[in-house]
């Protein structure tokens, strides 16, 4: 095993740095990766036998045409290296907040997340209004035992956990009596958001029942069509068709975003086209978007995707495995 020290000149962001450890890690032979966006740097360790230095310089430079150099006399014989990835979780951090502490390891953010939190409830269910009282729903603290050691809260972590009270006017996807809330802070136009969509659409279909998914808005001011890209489907949701544009929008994201194309997503999902665009070009909803915005600030997200599981923060776009093992932990 080797490790090796490259400059990269030109990663100008800290989701870039996130990318290309991304790249690093599915590289056959890499067996950690470390990158700094701050000092420009990335510290690599590989097999040599399975995979040579020129090759990862390469996959560096693809990710973003980045010029990569090594850095001399950096490249070094390992054996157990214990050097520390910062986990690429894919986290659009607010460029005028501090970046949250992304190297807390999954265990730590599971541990916490067995702590019950409290979520009161009344409202709709994919634009269905119900007719439940509020309910409230608690999922209840576990005592620590050899075999469940690992889900034990850190001595002096805070838990942190926010309550959430859902009405009418918010966004739920699945079933209203779910045990399980997930709530994501969002922005239709983050990267690490389209790739967290799919994950929670697999949560909903697995955990049937169990979880259900409550969506705000979270747009980040970078992001240029972010707030308009929530309004759309804000407008879309006087229609009862919420869902069905949060879904257009992430899948065509890659695309890029306009008013023109926001007018035309809602004439292909069968919207009365002059109530939509005067919806839309209104800025009708635009307060409502930053009222969710602030309500994120205020809770502790500063950045997206931000979902809180039961009142419990878990900041980026975690694999489907990680949630999967918290939400199991609550389900027992």
């Amino acid at each position: 095993m080797k490790k090796v020290k490259f400059k990269i000149k030109g990663m100008d962001c800290r989701s870039c740095a996130i990318l290309i450890e991304e790249k690093l890690k599915g590289l056959s032979g890499v067996t950690q990766a470390k990158v700094n966006h701050e000092s420009e740097k990335a510290v690599i360790v590989y097999d040599e036998n399975v995979v040579g230095e020129t090759k990862i310089q390469s996959e560096i430079e693809n990710v973003g045409k980045y010029e990569v150099s090594r850095i001399e006399n950096s490249v070094e014989k390992v054996e157990n290296s214990k050097m520390e990835n910062s986990p690429a979780t894919g986290f659009e951090a607010k460029k005028d907040s501090p970046r949250p502490n992304l190297s807390v390891p999954v265990s730590i953010i599971i541990a916490g997340l067995i702590i019950a939190g409290a979520v009161v409830v009344s409202g709709k269910t994919n634009g269905v209004n119900q007719k439940n009282a509020p309910v409230k729903q608690t999922a209840q603290a576990q005592n620590p035992s050899a075999d469940s050691q690992p889900y034990a809260p850190p001595a002096g972590q805070p838990t942190n956990i926010q309550n959430f009270e859902i009405t009418k006017s918010n966004h739920i996807r699945g079933d209203f009596n779910a045990l399980i809330t997930l709530v994501e802070f969002s922005d239709f136009e983050c990267p690490f958001c389209e790739r967290h969509y799919p994950i929670m659409n697999k949560i909903l279909s697995d955990y049937k029942g169990k979880v259900r998914l409550v969506y705000k808005h979270f747009p980040l001011s970078f992001h240029a069509n972010a707030q308009k890209a929530a309004e759309a489907s804000e407008c879309a949701d006087e229609q009862e068709k919420f869902w069905e544009y949060h879904d257009k929008l992430f899948e065509n994201q890659a695309g890029g975003y306009s008013s023109d194309k926001f007018k035309k997503w809602a004439k292909d999902l069968g919207l009365n086209n002059e109530k939509f665009n005067d919806c839309l070009d209104s800025g009708k909803y635009a307060q409502k978007v930053q009222a969710d915005f602030q309500e994120g600030q205020q809770k502790g997200v500063n950045g997206t995707p931000a979902t809180f599981v039961n009142g419990q923060l878990v900041s980026g776009a975690l694999p489907y495995e990680s949630f999967k093992q918290i939400i199991d932990g609550l389900l027992k």
